[in-house]
């Protein structure tokens, strides 16, 4: 009787130290993306008293099946990726928080060019090269695609690629290789010096924190509680300048973006 018991406590001090993954992809460099997030990691080890670890996907679609499968138990994700995990495996991903910016209309798509050139709104895109992100990014491929599909410019442009990333985008029109590209508004701003804005879409919501809906409950509510107490510009900054902490997010909230997603899907 006694080993059982033993054998049973064990069991549950090893349960408590396991180290949880905290994922995200990686919508800039990986170690830049690591920079902004590590902060936010360190302070949810120490809020729950289990060690966790950072990981980022491979790209957007690693991301989105690690989110799905649990190899994240908990991840940093955008709207998009949050809906197709979600559609992969619909009972193992629960949205624990939000991500508040103290700017209203901070988390939007933009169509860029290089500033000088002659391609100053979505008309001049017409016999040019075009740059999106991830085919599963929300910024940089769903909201700027349905814009294009919608102004009748997708068939006009020359061609069009993915990059991957959001600075890659950015960085690949300022060097000429691609006439335009779509990037969220954040790095455009970055790099406001070299880039024009030809279009903008409409506000949507910013990333999230979810979980792995199988996690013990009562961990799932002691972050989720770290998240909505989190007030520190030390923490939040890093991952946007207009971050002021986290609010409560529920699925329903990204049915627009499922629209856009099952739009795009259809008409490409």
């Amino acid at each position: 009787m006694k080993a059982v018991f033993f054998i049973l406590i064990l069991l549950l001090q090893l349960q408590a130290s396991e180290v949880l993954v905290f994922g995200t992809a990686a919508t800039v460099e990986t170690a830049l993306m690591k920079k902004r997030l590590m902060p936010l990691v360190d302070y949810l080890q120490e809020s729950i008293g289990r060690p966790i670890e950072f990981q980022s996907g491979y790209d957007y679609k690693d991301a989105i099946k690690k989110v799905s499968n649990g190899t994240f138990h908990l991840a940093y994700i955008g709207p998009a990726p949050y809906v197709l995990a979600k559609r992969l495996n619909p009972e193992s991903i629960q949205i624990l928080a939000g991500l508040k910016n103290s700017q209203e209309g901070c988390f939007h798509t933009v169509l860029i060019a290089k500033k000088g050139s002659h391609i100053v709104k979505l008309g001049d895109l017409e016999n040019h090269s075009f740059a999106f992100g991830s085919p599963e990014s929300t910024l940089s491929y769903y909201v700027p695609m349905e814009m294009l599909i919608k102004s009748g410019m997708i068939q006009k442009i020359k061609r069009y690629d993915f990059l991957g990333r959001h600075d890659k985008v950015a960085k690949y029109v300022i060097m000429n290789k691609y006439d335009a590209g779509a990037i969220k508004h954040s790095v455009a701003k970055k790099y406001s010096k070299h880039l024009q804005v030809l279009a903008q879409s409409k506000d949507m919501h910013d990333f999230m924190i979810v979980a792995n809906a199988n996690m013990d409950k009562k961990l799932l509510q002691k972050i989720q509680k770290a998240l909505y107490e989190l007030k520190n510009p030390e923490i939040l900054k890093p991952i946007k300048e207009s971050a002021t902490g986290f609010e409560p997010r529920e699925d329903g909230d990204y049915d627009e973006v499922r629209k856009i997603i099952d739009f795009v899907s259809v008409h490409k």
